[in-house]
């Protein structure tokens, strides 16, 4: 009985252990996920700007810069899933803003086009001398 009540003393120290182990995992684990975020975020918007979305998205482009700055603040203060939160919302906005402006871009082009074909057909219709 005495290697019974030893064994069921030690199963709370288990636990416990076991617990904090997960709980460190945890925590490195968010550190990783977090600085990755954060990355793929500088990445993103890195892309955004040199895609000139600073001139066709420019407040979609500043949203992101402010959360991707908040999210490097939040990750030296050490609130990982805010600072992960934070680097996907600022991801999100710079693929915006780089699509709002291959769309702007590509609005210009198709409006270029058609008035070079309206001029073509302008000529066309001119008659000739």
């Amino acid at each position: 009985m005495g290697g019974k009540k030893r064994g069921i003393m030690l199963l709370p120290g288990v636990a416990l252990a076991a617990g904090l182990l997960l709980a460190v995992g945890c925590a490195s684990t968010n550190v990783v996920l977090s600085k990755e975020k954060v990355s793929q975020g500088e990445k993103a918007f890195n892309e955004a700007k040199a895609s000139n979305a600073a001139i066709d998205a420019p407040a979609e482009l500043t949203a992101a810069e402010e959360k991707l700055s908040l999210a490097k603040k939040a990750l030296a203060k050490e609130e990982y899933e805010n600072a992960g939160r934070l680097a996907e919302e600022a991801s999100i906005d710079a693929e915006y803003a780089q699509a709002k402006s291959t769309t702007e871009k590509h609005k210009k082009t198709a409006e270029q086009m058609k008035n070079n074909i309206e001029s073509l057909r302008r000529e066309i219709e001119r008659p000739s001398r």
